[in-house]
């Protein structure tokens, strides 16, 4: 390949000083990482924006691209510029109080792309850099080191040739510095883009794949280890991953189904090639949302509202067939012949338009509505669908062999699925058990993070900071299984021995009311904080400030048993040490990395939380830290295997694929 950057005998002195470039010759290949190291004042930034075309040099060439810039005027240089070359600095120079789609998407409107198209190049080049989860983010809510990708998502959601860094780790920490530097050899070396740093850093210049030092204004090089790159230059790295597999991801409330992890398991599904369209049957409002509401790079077809036409005319011609005596134990669970209707009706449609679509596999993401949709559509259009069944669904009667109707159903829903996925361990015993002929189909894997974790040297910082007073943090529905009741009675107990706290219970639910009278009657009144529902945004500040998380789920007669709430794993990987209930799921999930108390027992919870809540002296400090770092290791482990176990869960589509040599 040609290199894209041929700089000859560049040379550059300012008025008044020595020649600071005295005849530079440097070649760029695609895909290769360069640094220009040396010592402050020698020309390194100078050298940089003349290859940046940000400074005109004395005299030399240069061409990039296989254009000779210099010959150019000024707005075909600015042009040239942008269309080829992203900008990496030292200071991300995000816009604070603006969005991070809205910091990524400034450089498409400067370029007039259409509004339509710059949702999905900022959600990929977001991707890029594994922040699509943030993109409705506030800028100056994120960490320096996400602030920072940020600014490498913005440099590359022009699609650049060339990427052009000055210094752009110098105001990371180390490990946040690497995670940087990690970024930018996967976008080079499985992009093809080419990059010239400038560093101080020899640690950074070690993920480098040239090295030259200027001395006295002239470039030596130190080691030159050309990448082999695959792609060709010029490939788009924003038109997304290459689809394997066409499925449609369907829930009753895409927004609401199963809190924040669908839409986490929507991006890594997509990111894999495995989903291209989301699926809601249930409108948040009349005209429904655009899919920028959903945070996500692929279509969303609205079944709900007014946008669900083709429902309503599916309405007037009902589908059946052989299916009805496998539909009718599901009747009952749709509250009312209408409901049994509708469903009916979008079962036909989305069967249509996923023929339409040339949709090759249905997921539905929970609850009950969107798995019986999902099955009809299945047997009409003979398609297959997998299902999650998750620990807030309302099978828990028919597993316990109280509710036969809907055990009935469950089963057919079971039995004819491509997989099952669980969401606890429990659960998927427990459904190997009531439908033994499925069990090979069924899986257990945990819901991913649906919070990046925050920089771990960050989070250490924040944990070393003196606080007035110790604060602990429960988060979930304010329901009788998550034992909030204990907690308050166990913080009682803590209060008697007179010992100081802060305390944020954070969340909303039927039983809210009554947990702030419980509270107001314990005399915990000014140290106990209920404020509501808390965006999923607005988690990561709670985690920081927090010193001690605690989950003291219940399993109450008649009803499921507290799961692995999603605001566990968060508070782990944020290395916040942890208090849970011996329910199992939360046992196991914790292991050793935390505190295990036995559930309802509130003397107990308190004897564990009184010494977490020592915070003024060196070794509670470090113990605290030490079990937070355990239990960031833990969760991290556990989840990192989560992707792949989702693709496994694809396995027998995608051996037919690739049979079909598709």
């Amino acid at each position: 390949m040609a290199p894209v950057i041929i700089a000859r005998d560049i040379r550059k002195r300012y008025a008044g000083f020595a020649p600071i470039l005295r005849g530079v010759n440097l070649e760029v290949e695609p895909g290769e990482i360069v640094a220009i190291m040396g010592p402050s004042g020698c020309g390194k930034s100078t050298m940089l924006h003349v290859l940046g075309l940000l400074h005109a040099p004395d005299s030399g060439t240069v061409n990039i691209l296989g254009k000779d810039v210099l010959t150019l005027n000024r707005e075909e240089t600015a042009a040239f510029r942008r269309d080829n070359l992203g900008f990496v600095m030292q200071q991300s120079n995000l816009f604070d109080h603006s969005t991070v789609f809205e910091n990524v998407e400034f450089p498409l409107i400067y370029r007039e792309v259409p509004a339509a198209e710059r949702w999905p190049r900022v959600i990929r080049a977001l991707e890029l850099v594994r922040l699509s989860s943030r993109v409705h983010y506030p800028s100056n809510r994120l960490s320096g080191g996400e602030q920072q990708r940020v600014a490498i998502a913005r440099a590359m959601v022009n699609n650049p040739r060339i990427l052009m860094a000055d210094e752009p780790t110098g105001a990371l920490d180390q490990r946040t510095s690497r995670l940087v530097m990690e970024n930018f050899r996967t976008l080079c070396h499985t992009g093809g883009v080419a990059m010239v740093m400038v560093t101080h850093d020899a640690k950074m210049a070690d993920y480098c794949d040239t090295v030259y030092t200027l001395e006295e204004g002239l470039l030596v090089c130190q080691r030159r280890d050309i990448p082999k790159i695959s792609v060709q230059p010029g490939a788009d790295l924003l038109k997304g991953p290459d689809i394997r597999l066409h499925t449609a991801m369907v829930a009753t409330n895409f927004l609401h189904e199963g809190g924040e992890s669908p839409r986490t398991l929507a991006h890594i599904l997509h990111e894999k090639g495995l989903l291209t369209h989301v699926v809601t049957l249930q409108g948040v409002s009349l005209l429904g949302k655009e899919m920028q509401s959903y945070s996500l790079p692929m279509p969303v077809r609205n079944m709900g509202g007014l946008q669900a036409g083709s429902v309503w005319r599916s309405l007037l011609s009902q589908p059946s067939g052989s299916f009805e005596s496998d539909f009718s134990p599901m009747k009952g669970l749709l509250k009312g012949f209408g409901a049994v209707r509708w469903a009916r009706a979008q079962g036909k449609d989305l069967a249509s338009w996923a023929k339409a679509e040339g949709i090759e596999c249905l997921y539905s993401a929970g609850g009950v509505h969107s798995p019986i949709v999902c099955w009809l559509a299945s047997r009409i259009g003979n398609l297959p669908y997998g299902m999650d069944v998750r620990d807030t669904d309302p099978w828990y009667g028919a597993l316990k062999g109280g509710d036969i109707a809907r055990l009935a159903a469950l089963r057919v829903l079971v039995r004819d699925a491509l997989f099952v996925r669980t969401s606890t361990r429990e659960l998927s015993m427990a459904l190997k058990e009531a439908v033994p002929e499925a069990a090979a189909r069924i899986s257990w894997i945990p819901d991913p993070l649906t919070l990046a974790p925050q920089d771990e040297e960050m989070a250490v910082a924040q944990m070393h900071e003196a606080v007035k007073l110790p604060h602990i943090l429960a988060c979930g529905i304010m329901d009788e299984r998550k034992g909030f009741d204990v907690l308050l009675r166990a913080l009682a107990r803590v209060a008697a021995t007179g010992r100081e706290f802060r305390c944020t219970i954070a969340g909303d639910g039927p039983k809210l009311k009554s947990l702030k009278a419980l509270a107001k009657s314990l005399g915990l009144g000014t140290s106990v904080r209920f404020p509501g529902f808390v965006p999923h945004a607005n988690m990561n500040s709670l985690y920081l400030d927090a010193d001690v998380y605690v989950t003291c789920g219940l399993s109450l007669p008649g009803k499921p048993a507290d799961g692995i709430p999603s605001a566990l794993g968060e508070a782990m990987a944020f290395l916040v040490p942890v208090v849970a209930s011996d329910l199992p799921a939360q046992a196991w999930f914790v292991g050793d990395a935390g505190k295990i108390v036995p559930r309802g027992d509130d003397e107990a919870l308190a004897r564990a939380l009184e010494p977490m809540l020592k915070l003024d002296d060196r070794e509670s400090l470090e113990r605290r830290l030490a079990m937070g770092t355990r239990g960031r290791e833990r969760v991290l482990k556990i989840l990192e295997q989560v992707p792949e176990a989702l693709e496994g869960l694809f396995a027998p589509l995608l051996a037919k694929r690739r049979k079909m040599g598709l």
